[in-house]
């Protein structure tokens, strides 16, 4: 029987006399309204040993968020947002906003505009940021200017797999509240809120870009010298704050955005000018745009901030800044070879340093902090090809995914962008911090009731084919 995916299930838009399955879909979903929901729907998982998924938005590449036969916690409805112009605690004094489960980052960003702050969230305006988004790292915009999204929690509030409705903070449930921001989602508790901290805005410069090229042989030199030139004038922005992601394929880049907080438009374009020459010398076609924005939002506002989920599947790495300056021609043919295999490239340019982030201690996987480049390798869906030919693209995807572990070894993997069948998941995602995490695992859910692919502990269970999960070591 072929493995249960979302994207074999039946969906609202397939013809009525399609034949479809229910598939990973959930069966049945408590719409979340407060935490004695989650509480009795922990309950009646436990007495009626039921499959129990935690679900806001969707918004995940691996289906963490379903289950085959599963109950579902849907705490999409959770949308209280409250800013706090003085929050106060021991670790931090400013401003910050307290989000529930189920806001979006749209809805936070629009919230923190109109108070004249600004919170890190993800590029993608629909991602519910207190989920998996924070708790599994999340890159953001802003992230090269202040950190990553799970660098600016305060606290937690969070029903546990005990049914114990709690508090996380760094002076109550401290392995918790560390675990949480940034040990990965869906696994230690449901988290009913969380509060983050707030910026100043700032004014912030955009610049979109693209170039492209026929794919001939002589062509595909000149693309691939005008990619390495934009790879390596990174250093000359991430380490001020600067940001850029760039999608690509072999022969074209369609689209390259470079995002800098308080930079000028005088700035961005003296930034660019080499690069822009070098075009130019190459004689390739080219467009590049840079605007000024009076705030992040308004900036952010400028581009689409929608993405498709579960058109692709995906892989990728964590590249390091000593990889990216001291590897050059390894890094470069590393990513000829993707290319040329017919990959779908995103990258995301910045670099969370400890430093940048205030030094917190959390659960992050510590190769953010020599970011240069988060690769993401995709190979696009085709629903009409054979299911089979679908399972051999995930071998594609870890095949490519190997190329850049021998590029990179002593780095990782951003665990919300990544292969679902990475290897040896535990310490590609999570890294030295694995064994800690397992142990506030077992603290908060002994049971076991949260289970999430990849997630920390979930190599205690195994899936069968009908999506039943059963323990590995009973």
């Amino acid at each position: 029987m072929a493995p249960f995916y979302a994207n074999r299930s039946c969906d609202p838009f397939m013809p009525v006399d399609s034949p479809c399955q229910i598939g990973a879909y959930v069966r049945y979903a408590i719409n979340v309204t407060e935490p004695a929901d989650i509480i009795a729907g922990i309950k009646f998982a436990k007495k009626n040993n039921v499959r129990l998924v935690i679900r806001n938005t969707g918004h995940d590449f691996f289906g963490k968020s379903s289950g085959p036969g599963s109950l579902s916690l849907w705490t999409h409805h959770l949308k209280d947002i409250e800013y706090i112009p003085e929050y106060k605690s021991e670790a931090y004094h400013g401003p910050a906003l307290k989000v529930g489960a189920g806001v979006q980052g749209i809805e936070a960003f629009t919230v923190a505009d109109k108070n004249g702050v600004v919170v890190v969230g993800g590029v993608c305006s629909s991602i519910g940021i207190a989920g998996g988004y924070t708790q599994g790292g999340g890159h953001s915009i802003l992230m090269g200017k202040y950190g990553l999204g799970a660098d600016q929690t305060l606290e937690f509030e969070v029903v546990t797999g005990e049914g114990k409705h709690v508090n996380a903070s760094k002076t109550e449930n401290t392995d918790l509240y560390w675990a949480l921001s940034g040990g990965g989602g869906g696994t230690y508790g449901v988290v009913t809120s969380m509060t983050v901290k707030a910026h100043k805005d700032a004014p912030m410069t955009v610049a979109s870009y693209s170039f492209r090229t026929s794919t001939d042989g002589a062509s595909m030199d000149k693309f691939y010298d005008a990619l390495d030139f934009l790879h390596q004038m990174a250093p000359g922005y991430f380490d001020r704050g600067g940001y850029s992601a760039n999608v690509y394929s072999k022969g074209s880049l369609p689209f390259g955005g470079f995002f800098g907080s308080e930079w000028t438009k005088e700035d961005t374009a003296a930034l660019f000018q080499p690069w822009v020459e070098r075009l130019e010398s190459l004689g390739l076609q080219y467009s590049l745009n840079i605007t000024e924005y009076p705030s992040y939002f308004s900036a952010y506002s400028s581009i689409n901030g929608i993405a498709t989920i579960g058109a692709s599947q995906l892989g990728g790495r964590i590249i390091p800044k000593d990889t990216l300056l001291n590897k050059r021609a390894q890094f470069n043919q590393v990513i000829k070879n993707i290319v040329e295999d017919g990959a779908f490239m995103i990258e995301v340019v910045a670099h969370p340093t400890l430093e940048v982030a205030g030094n917190p201690d959390n659960a992050v996987l510590p190769a953010w902090r020599d970011n240069a480049i988060t690769l993401v390798l995709a190979a696009p869906f085709n629903d009409t090809v054979e299911w089979s030919q679908m399972l051999e693209d995930q071998k594609t995807i870890t095949k490519w995914g190997g190329l850049l572990r021998e590029l990179a070894p002593e780095s990782g993997t951003y665990l919300n962008e990544a292969d679902a069948n990475e290897p040896n998941f535990q310490r590609e995602f999570y890294g030295e911090n694995y064994a800690r995490l397992l142990c506030i695992k077992n603290r908060y859910d002994p049971t076991g009731i949260f289970y999430a692919l990849t997630a920390v502990g979930s190599d205690a269970w195994a899936q069968s084919p009908d999506g039943r999960l059963c323990k590995t070591n009973p």
